[in-house]
């Protein structure tokens, strides 16, 4: 592993342990087993840490929405591949989602940053669109359905935290994106 990504797990833990303002770039380096002076070799300030750290965890999250997707033939199917990829990347992923649960809304991340990361996740937004176009989903704005999926998603991930086992279950996993199927569709 890279010294940048041992800052990144370090990091990682550390804020979602302590918060921003209360984790010192000295512990995050100390964590990371790497010299302070090699921590800001990478990030000058701990302010761009975060915010690279934030569009980390948003690449590593759309890259996983994605996977298998293109596989599927119809439109629903596509879409409860991304769901079920979304709350695997959630519980596996578990650091990476809980920093993207508490600093989505952080003044800590930049304006810059929050529009990097949605044009990263322009593919989210074209599959939403695509399903609106084709009069499969509710025609109201992109961005409110999206926020409304998004919501459900990450609400469903924090349930199964300590119950990763139900992933494997076809009856919840069916349920669940029943639910999210319901309340999107048209």
């Amino acid at each position: 592993m890279s010294k940048k990504e041992l800052i990144y797990e370090a990091a990682l833990r550390l804020f979602n342990t302590y918060g921003f303002d209360k984790t010192p770039t000295s512990q995050i380096a100390r964590e990371a087993g790497v010299a302070t002076g090699t921590l800001f070799h990478y990030f000058p300030t701990k302010e761009e840490l975060i915010n690279s750290l934030y569009l980390q965890c948003k690449e590593s999250m759309i890259s996983r929405i994605f996977q298998g997707v293109d596989e599927e033939k119809s439109y629903r199917a596509k879409i409860r591949r991304a769901y079920e990829n979304m709350l695997r990347w959630g519980v596996f992923a578990r650091e990476e989602f809980l920093f993207f649960q508490q600093f989505s809304n952080s003044p800590a991340i930049l304006d810059s940053t929050h529009e990097a990361a949605e044009t990263r996740f322009k593919p989210v937004m074209n599959l939403v669109l695509q399903g609106i176009e084709q009069e499969i989903l509710k025609g109201i704005d992109p961005q409110l359905l999206l926020n409304a999926v998004m919501g459900m998603i990450m609400s469903n991930v924090l349930y199964l935290m300590g119950r990763s086992e139900l992933l494997e279950e076809p009856d919840f996993l069916e349920t669940t994106f029943a639910m999210v199927w319901d309340a999107i569709k048209k």
